[in-house]
C-alpha cells in the first residue's frame, strides 16, 4: 500500500505553462482525503513552489533545492545539507575564471554576478511565458517564476555582497550556459568531488548541491523518521535531478516527456505533463490499479 506520493514540479506536476492544472490539483486533494500523504520534491526554492501550490489552496511537506532543504506543512524550513564553504569558494573561483553564468542560492537569498542582466533575463521569461500561457488567469509577473532559477526578483543580490560565514549557508549552484562544452568542462572538473552532487534539469544547466542533498536521500530520511519503508513510496519525475528518488522508491514513474536516460531509471511510465500525468497515476493509486 502506498503511504507517500512524491512528485517533482517542473515537467511533472506543472504543465508547459508552469502551473498546476485544476485536474492535477483536484487529484492531490483526493489523495490527501484518502489518507495518503502527498509531498513535493523540487529543485525550486520554497517561495516559488509555495506560490504554485497556494494558487489552488494546496499544502504539503516539501523537499526543496533538490534535497538541500526540507519544509513542513507550516512553511518552516530546515537546511540539513548545505554546501561545504571551501568547496563553494572553489566553484565560485572556477565559474568566475571561465566566465560561466551562475547563481548561488543561499539561506539569505539568491546571489548573481550581474543583477541587471539577471532581471532582464527574468523579464524576458515572464513576457514569453505569459504570451504562451493557456491559463493566463493564473499567471502574472509576480506568479510566474523562471523554471530554472526559481527565485523571486526581490531576493536577488549581487555576488559581490556575498559573505560566506557561519551566518550564511550556501545551498545550491545553478550553472548556466548555451555552450555544451563549457558545462561539460565544469562537470569534468567537479564530478568526482566527494562532497558534491551534480545533476541537471535542462540541457543548458547544471545543478550543484551537497552530496547528501538529493531527493531520494531526503525521502529516505523522512520515511525512516515517520516509521515506514521506501517500498511504500511512489515517486514521479522527469529529469536527472529526480534520478535518486526514481531509483530508490518502491514505485517510480517517469513522465512521457522525460528523456530516455530518466525513463530507464524508473520502473514505470506516466502520461505527458501536459496531459495531467500526475493525476492519472494518483487515480491509479486510489483505484488500486498499480502494477
Amino acid at each position: 500500500m502506498i503511504k507517500l506520493f512524491v512528485s517533482d514540479m517542473d515537467g511533472t506536476l506543472l504543465n508547459a505553462d508552469h502551473v498546476i492544472s485544476p485536474t492535477n490539483a483536484q487529484a492531490i486533494r483526493q489523495l490527501q482525503a484518502a489518507g495518503i500523504e502527498f509531498m513535493i520534491a523540487t529543485g525550486r526554492d520554497y517561495y516559488s513552489a509555495h506560490k504554485l501550490l497556494a494558487a489552488h489552496g494546496l499544502t504539503c511537506k516539501m523537499i526543496i533545492l533538490n534535497g538541500a532543504g526540507f519544509v513542513d506543512e507550516k512553511g518552516q524550513i530546515s537546511v540539513p545539507h548545505p554546501l561545504d564553504a571551501k568547496v563553494t569558494q572553489d566553484i565560485l573561483h572556477y565559474l568566475q575564471l571561465h566566465q560561466i553564468d551562475h547563481t548561488l542560492i543561499t539561506d539569505q537569498g539568491l546571489f548573481v554576478p550581474d543583477c541587471q542582466r539577471f532581471k532582464e533575463r527574468m523579464r524576458a521569461f515572464f513576457i514569453n511565458i505569459t504570451q504562451q500561457a493557456s491559463h493566463p488567469e493564473l499567471q502574472s509577473e509576480s506568479d510566474v517564476t523562471d523554471a530554472q532559477l526559481m527565485m523571486h526578483l526581490e531576493q536577488v543580490k549581487p555576488l559581490a555582497d556575498l559573505k560566506l560565514d557561519e551566518n550564511t549557508l550556501a545551498l545550491k549552484f545553478m550553472v548556466m550556459s548555451d555552450q555544451p562544452q563549457a558545462l561539460e568542462a565544469f562537470h569534468q572538473s567537479f564530478v568526482d568531488h566527494p562532497l558534491l552532487d551534480i545533476t541537471s534539469s535542462n540541457h543548458d544547466n547544471l545543478e550543484v548541491t551537497s552530496k547528501f542533498a538529493q531527493k531520494g536521500i531526503a525521502i529516505q530520511d523522512y520515511v525512516t523518521q515517520v516509521g515506514f519503508d521506501m517500498i511504500q513510496v511512489l515517486t514521479i519525475g522527469d529529469s536527472l535531478n529526480d534520478r535518486s528518488m526514481l531509483s530508490m522508491a518502491g514505485y517510480s514513474y517517469a513522465m512521457e516527456n522525460a528523456p530516455d536516460a530518466v525513463k530507464q531509471l524508473a520502473k514505470y511510465q506516466a502520461p505527458h505533463h501536459n496531459e495531467d500525468g500526475v493525476a492519472t497515476i494518483i487515480n491509479r493509486v486510489l483505484s488500486n490499479q498499480l502494477p
